[in-house]
């Protein structure tokens, strides 16, 4: 019954953090590059939130993982290795 069962294929070897920051515009890169590095003045939920407003959807959850190097922009660097 369950012959052949293999996993998924991974497409998604960036996390939004990570999307955004490669097509924003340079100027918003930098904006976002420095929000997502100050955690004390940007807590996850608080940046998360304020993005959103802006159009720009990432959620707080993906924020603290990227800020971790927990998120699929570093599995990737992994499993690259």
């Amino acid at each position: 019954m369950l012959e052949g069962l293999t996993p998924p294929v991974r497409k998604n070897y960036v996390c939004k953090v990570d999307f955004y920051l490669s097509t924003l515009k340079s100027a918003d890169v930098e904006i976002l590059r420095k929000a997502v590095e100050n955690q004390e003045a940007w807590p996850a939920r608080t940046l998360s939130d304020q993005l959103k407003t802006r159009g720009v959807s990432i959620a707080d959850t993906t924020i603290t993982r990227h800020r971790r190097a927990l998120c699929a922009c570093y599995r990737a660097d992994a499993e690259i290795d």
